[in-house]
């Protein structure tokens, strides 16, 4: 998929929210649909969200952004209320909060344990779940899940990620037996990413040295294929995660 995949105004007047979006990934994938259209609502723990939405629209008015704590069912409520109230009913939901914090399996507690699924997995059931009235209204509706590689694959320094990302594969199938007709949900797996997160944790060349292509996927290489699963091209594809990881699982 090039950059001219979509037209400038293949989401205009779509309302996109997006989790895990202050920086990375999430930031990126809002950037896109913002450039494309759509009225993007960036939500993150981290409250440098508020800055990046004013940086993508000082004005505010076509980006926004909320602070909500996605791993707690009465704080994303709360975000399901005042979008509603404020803005009105989301076209399409991306899934993209999550976290990734390498350890070894004997270093891991049982509250870390709770917390990593939490993040990376909780937050995509509460979010979904509390959005999907909204999403069905628009009889267009749109989810799209942000899975991993490591979800096909043993990972031995970071096993509560890896499970986590398995089950995001798993609830993509189920909201979208659920959702349907009036919902399409997809995933996205992707393998390593370039972002500032990546670079400081340490792995990301050690990954990239590994590669069958030698290099790591920018953060838009993942954002196109999100695009498209969120766009009203697709017609079709319904449960579906897509592999977007340049055959790092075929190692």
């Amino acid at each position: 998929m090039g950059e001219d995949s979509f037209s400038s105004e293949e989401f205009c007047g779509r309302t996109v929210l997006i989790t895990g979006a202050a920086r990375g990934l999430g930031r990126e994938i809002g950037q896109m649909f913002h450039d494309h259209g759509a009225r993007i609502i960036l939500v993150d723990i981290d409250n440098r969200v508020e800055q990046t939405a004013a940086d993508i629209d000082p004005e505010s008015k076509t980006a926004i952004g909320k602070i909500a704590d996605l791993t707690d069912d009465k704080s994303v409520a709360s975000l399901r209320d005042a979008v509603i109230q404020e803005i009105g009913d989301i076209d399409t939901l991306i899934n993209n909060a999550g976290a990734y914090a390498p350890h070894a399996i004997r270093d891991i507690s049982g509250s870390d344990f709770d917390e990593r699924i939490a993040i990376n997995l909780k937050t995509v059931f509460l979010t979904t779940q509390a959005f999907m009235d909204s999403l069905s209204s628009t009889q267009c509706g749109r989810v799209v899940n942000i899975a991993s590689a490591d979800a096909y694959r043993p990972k031995v320094t970071n096993a509560p990620y890896a499970a986590a990302k398995a089950g995001v594969i798993s609830l993509t199938k189920s909201f979208a037996a659920e959702l349907a007709p009036n919902v399409l949900v997809n995933g996205v797996s992707p393998g390593p990413i370039v972002t500032e997160t990546a670079k400081t944790q340490g792995w990301l060349q050690q990954a990239i040295d590994k590669h069958p292509l030698g290099y790591a996927a920018v953060p838009k290489d993942i954002g196109r294929v999100v695009l498209f699963l969120a766009s009203p091209s697709n017609k079709f594809m319904n449960g579906e995660t897509v592999v977007v990881n340049g055959g790092t699982i075929m190692i």
